[in-house]
């Protein structure tokens, strides 16, 4: 997309240039500081991304304010590391809101927003255009059959020829995040282990990462590598008691407790803030 900057070391004149240029829909994505988060009136906004929390809540109000004015919706994303989720919450107390907390996009909805674009693109080509492709579409429909070819087609043209999972519990790429529900509250992380292993055996402990119980604490959601993703799913079974599957979106998590009060509030490295392996929580002498 077309996009311009705005920042304070812009000089007067270049900026109301930028700003009328925005206004008038010239160019639609604007990338600024600070600078434009108040005393800009333009209607028309209809998304805000903040690259990361604000320290103050006036601050995260100006700039979130510069969407859904004028009587319209739009939306606010602020884009945050799990070491800032403090400042979240500071807002979220003082300003009197909720945020839904998302993790990024899945590899399925890469996949779907590509293919979209694709349609979309090849919607707009004239038939004129398609007679000169004719001869070559055929070749490859004989080559590979219709829908895998067009499949490619549509591959290349979106730019989704290699797509990486990534963690939506922490955004560790080559991880996929999977979702294990029990029918009955838990009171520690020690009894979906034990849930986890009657199926998996004892190698998965050195398998699975970033373990979170989920609100409420009816299941954990935890993370995977994704090459061992197949051999878990031919494994496991659901019971009345344990449903497994991979996690289409972040499911809402349970605060973690503070540290020292029954397990470490963060994990290796690896891991990302706010998880733990089961073999370091043992070593450490912690009892679920």
């Amino acid at each position: 997309q077309d996009a311009q900057s705005l920042h304070g070391d812009i000089p007067q004149k270049q900026r109301e240039i930028t700003l009328r240029g925005f206004r008038n829909g010239v160019f639609e994505v604007l990338i600024a500081t600070n600078v434009a988060a108040r005393g800009l009136d333009i209607p028309e906004v209809d998304l805000v991304i903040q690259c990361s929390p604000p320290k103050d809540v006036d601050s995260y109000i100006h700039r979130s304010g510069r969407t859904g004015r004028a009587g319209r919706t739009g939306i606010c994303i602020c884009l945050f590391q799990r070491r800032e989720e403090d400042l979240l919450k500071q807002v979220e107390h003082k300003a009197g809101i909720t945020f839904k907390r998302i993790g990024v996009p899945s590899a399925t909805d890469v996949i779907e927003a590509s293919s979209n674009d694709a349609k979309k693109l090849l919607e707009a080509i004239p038939p004129s255009a398609v007679d000169y492709f004719r001869k070559s579409a055929q070749e490859l429909i004989d080559e590979k059959g219709a829908v895998a070819a067009l499949a490619a087609a549509l591959a290349h043209i979106s730019g989704a020829s290699y797509i990486q999972q990534r963690s939506l519990l922490n955004s560790t790429a080559g991880f996929v995040t999977m979702v294990l529900q029990c029918s009955i509250e838990m009171r520690s992380m020690s009894y979906a282990w034990r849930g986890l292993k009657e199926q998996l055996g004892e190698e998965v402990d050195a398998k699975i990462s970033a373990m979170r119980f989920l609100k409420g604490k009816m299941g954990v959601c935890f993370d995977i590598p994704v090459g061992e993703l197949s051999n878990i799913q031919e494994q496991w079974r659901d019971t009345r008691r344990w449903q497994l599957s991979v996690a289409k979106e972040l499911p809402e998590l349970e605060e973690p407790q503070e540290a020292g009060r029954g397990f470490s509030k963060f994990g290796n490295g690896r891991q990302g803030d706010g998880g733990f392996r089961r073999n370091n929580w043992f070593k450490n002498g912690n009892q679920g």
